[in-house]
């Protein structure tokens, strides 16, 4: 219960910072715990569920209007309402191309029963994605402009929204932040930051829930597999909790301090710890 506990813990803190909290709990739960890559997998994926409650509670006045704007053929609220709207349909459509098929072939050739892979080979994969999370913020960290969701066309609206969505995708991957790969894209839209970071919050919520569907689907239960429904409700109101707590605290620190930078050398730091298990074994 302990191990799972410190897990749930840990995607609360981490979910915020463009540094993988699938990746870091993949790691730490193969590593520290010994707890099967199949089983950390679906345990990464899960814990988002906790975080992505939290974000529906911090942005519930937006969410609510989103809701309304699909239950009334003319919506009269603000129109700033729909081009949310519609980014968050566009998004998840952009998702669901890239992370579908990236997630079948992490499951079936990566952390399959099929797979040859060891468990240190797997950890040397998600820390080589961490490395290249770091590079792709190193690179996009400067490209912002000043739009919001006012200042673009419907058009843009969903192109943006689209892009962003194909790009968030690829988070299905451990290693590979979301918040960072999504924020950077949205960035290189030539939004301004604030805008950037709440998009990718809000984008986030129907990707985790489709991927959690998923893996309960191909995963054969996820996590309901190997947890009772105490364990699995526990770390769930643990993640959410801890979420909420720190995101207020975690987004303006992130502001200041070169967390691009952090997750190279945490790769790389990984990297250095890897290897010589590997050659030894």
């Amino acid at each position: 219960m302990i191990e799972y506990i410190i897990l749930a813990i840990l995607q609360g803190l981490f979910e915020w910072f463009p540094i993988s909290s699938s990746g870091q709990v993949m790691i730490i739960a193969m590593i520290v715990f010994g707890i099967p890559a199949d089983e950390a997998y679906s345990l990464s994926i899960w814990l988002h569920l906790g975080t992505m409650i939290a974000v529906l509670v911090k942005f519930r006045k937006e969410f609510l209007n989103i809701f309304k704007s699909f239950t009334k053929y003319e919506y009269e609220g603000k129109s700033v309402d729909l081009k949310r709207r519609n980014w968050l349909v566009l998004g998840t459509i952009g998702t669901a191309i890239t992370a579908l098929p990236l997630y079948f072939i992490f499951k079936t050739l990566i952390i399959g029963e099929f797979s040859a892979l060891q468990g240190d080979f797997i950890t040397l994969i998600i820390t080589g994605l961490l490395v290249m999370t770091g590079i792709i913020l190193m690179l996009t960290k400067k490209m912002f402009g000043i739009n919001t969701l006012d200042d673009v066309s419907n058009k843009e609206v969903i192109k943006d929204g689209f892009i962003a969505g194909l790009i968030q995708g690829l988070a299905v991957l451990p290693g590979i932040s979301r918040s960072g790969v999504t924020t950077s894209a949205i960035l290189f839209e030539k939004y301004e930051q604030n805008s950037a970071l709440k998009l990718s919050f809000m984008v986030s919520v129907p990707a985790v829930l489709g991927a959690i569907f998923v893996d309960i689907i191909f995963a054969k239960g996820s996590v309901f597999a190997f947890l009772d429904i105490f364990t699995i409700i526990l770390i769930t109101l643990i993640s959410f909790i801890v979420g909420y707590l720190t995101m207020d605290l975690l987004l303006k620190i992130a502001k200041k301090v070169g967390f691009n930078y952090f997750c190279i050398i945490y790769g790389v730091i990984a990297l250095a710890v890897i290897i010589p298990v590997l050659i030894l074994t």
